[in-house]
């Protein structure tokens, strides 16, 4: 990221492949470059800030028990409501008609969200192992470090709720005794309600459980206007290079090269696959859940008042039958195969635009990215436009096979319709969107393999111990003295700081990060004292033999014994 006012870097174009970096140990990251003091430290901070998403995952629990209280018969609940508001009576017995009474209501509703919160909470204890092992060096941009951060801990806070959620409706398919007796209009309009519910929850826990308060880092916002409108020109530069590094990964892939296939590899099929997911989440889930609850919703309204006679409006007809399931997986599963290859057979046909591309550089702008490497923005749209078609022939497909087995419910072709007006569109945007900012992850793998961001921090916390523990560690004190000579420059006073701080270095290629006691102790072991120093002695390097000890020592040259032995003879 430069001044506005800087220069147009000049294109570049036909750069060679990317090299692979060599992964750093994070056992040897020393203590000033992490973030945090220790795990227990870390896990510190968490709960005290647990009481902000506490609060929206309670509110979160409270939503999802009134859903499933409501969800039976949605309808039948609100025309109870206003007619017990002449006759309180009316209300108990529309009640007890749908399996519920008043004191198993009101023990649901004093301790069931309040023990799901504190399930959720107890998992902050498990979340610092989430993110301890994160290098914000191998991250892009300080902001995608920050948002990967969020992301982990709101995962883990959110598991009861989702497994909740996506449990209820199997907990129906196999029988577990409870008021919903099979997935009517009621349920699945609740269904609907609660998948909206877990996606507004997701956004407010993640603003909650940001980097910048869990980790106490300066906000990826902030470190952006330093690095645009500093008036210190260093520090505006630095703060630049810890914003935004530049990705190796250029576009398109060198020919013959094992990236320029990758996409159509298992691996590159499940990292696309899982990107466009991931934008599903965005693009297509909301309008799901929305349509989900006007559908079933409208549905449930017509039951309910055609069947106002019924006397048990729990057990009600579902719109939806097992013919719909047989035939709706399988189709949902070759449309998720297909779209996991939509992005090598995008990459296949947009071969005629390798040449068009002026600069291979990756611009953080994506109108800039597209004007400059039509390759790129073609890949993108079409990994869109295959995804959609995809999904719009499994549709077909699907309504096809239920008109031939005459299992299609009036239900079932309103869903059918929607699906191909409003969710295939969604579908084929997600995916474009998904391919313009994952695309290199398909293609290369991730970044951090190709470069390093400049940044002061290589881990957020230590795996094992305290930073205190790990300044003392002789492994961690050689590796960094190793880094320090490899550098270049004059590092002597470092050096001198490093060997000072503990016990003196054992600087040994057969041993490294060896001490003196180590050595010592390994001596003695074999039964073997050191000579305390004098020539050839392991504890100063002693000979060219890499101080081992003569066979046999010249009479009279000094009478320290050279074994535990010798010692013990008289």
């Amino acid at each position: 990221m430069t001044s506005p006012y800087s220069r147009p870097l000049p294109p570049l174009s036909d750069l060679p492949p990317p090299r692979e970096l060599p992964r750093e140990e994070s056992s040897l990251v020393p203590p000033h470059e992490i973030i945090v003091e220790s795990r227990r430290a870390l896990a510190g901070r968490l709960l005290r800030i647990s009481w902000a998403p506490g609060l929206v995952i309670l509110a979160l629990w409270y939503l999802l028990l009134i859903l499933y209280v409501t969800g039976a018969s949605p309808t039948f609940w609100w025309l109870s409501a206003l007619v017990a508001l002449d006759d309180p009576m009316y209300l108990r017995a529309a009640m007890s008609s749908l399996g519920f009474s008043t004191s198993g209501l009101w023990t649901a509703f004093l301790l069931l969200p309040t023990l799901a919160t504190a399930l959720s909470l107890s998992l902050l204890l498990l979340a610092p192992s989430a993110i301890a092992g994160m290098d914000p060096r191998r991250y892009l941009s300080e902001a995608g470090f920050q948002r990967e951060v969020a992301t982990r801990l709101t995962a883990v806070l959110m598991i009861p709720p989702a497994l909740v959620v996506a449990a209820l409706p199997l907990s129906i398919a196999v029988g577990v005794p409870q008021p919903w007796s099979g997935l009517g209009a009621g349920p699945l309009m609740a269904l609907s309600l609660g998948l909206g519910a877990l996606l507004i929850a997701w956004v407010l826990v993640r603003r909650t459980v940001g980097a910048p308060k869990v980790l106490g880092l300066e906000a990826a916002a902030a470190l952006e206007t330093v690095g645009r409108l500093d008036r210190d020109l260093d520090a505006r530069r630095a703060a630049a290079k810890r914003v935004l590094a530049q990705d190796r990964r250029h576009l398109p892939p060198n020919r013959a090269t094992p990236a320029a296939s990758a996409a159509l590899t298992p691996r590159g099929a499940l990292t696309s696959l899982a990107l466009i997911a991931r934008a599903c989440l965005t693009w297509v889930a909301p309008a799901a859940a929305g349509l989900g609850w006007i559908v079933f919703g409208i549905t449930d309204l017509v039951t309910t008042v055609g069947g106002m006679t019924q006397a048990d409006l729990a057990q009600v007809s579902s719109p939806l039958r097992w013919q719909m399931v047989a035939v709706g997986v399988p189709a949902a599963g070759l449309v998720a195969l297909g779209v996991s290859l939509a992005p090598g057979l995008a990459v296949l046909a947009a071969q005629n635009q390798r040449d068009l591309v002026v600069d291979q550089r990756t611009y953080s702008s994506w109108a800039h990215r597209a004007r400059v490497n039509p390759w790129e923005a073609r890949v993108a749209s079409l990994t869109g436009w295959i995804s959609a078609g995809l999904a719009l022939l499994g549709l077909v497909l699907t309504a096809v096979l239920l008109a031939l087995l005459g299992s299609a419910t009036p239900v079932a072709w309103v869903g059918i319709i929607l699906g191909a007006l409003v969710l295939v569109p969604l579908l084929g945007a997600g995916a474009s969107a998904a391919m313009r900012g994952g695309l290199r992850d398909v293609l290369y793998g991730s970044a951090g393999k190709y470069m390093r961001r400049e940044a002061p921090h290589a881990l957020v916390a230590p795996d094992i111990g305290t930073r205190a523990q790990r300044a003392k560690d002789p492994a961690v004190r050689a590796a960094l003295r190793r880094r320090l000579q490899a550098e270049g420059g004059d590092h002597t006073l470092e050096i001198f700081d490093l060997d000072a701080a503990g016990e003196r270095l054992w600087v040994d290629d057969g041993e490294p990060g060896a001490t003196d006691t180590a050595v010592r102790e390994a001596d003695l072991a074999r039964g073997r004292l050191p000579d305390f120093g004098g020539e050839g002695s392991a504890l100063t390097g002693g000979d060219e033999t890499g101080g081992s000890h003569p066979a046999e020592d010249p009479p009279g040259r000094h009478q320290i014994p050279d074994s535990v032995t010798e010692l013990r003879k008289p």
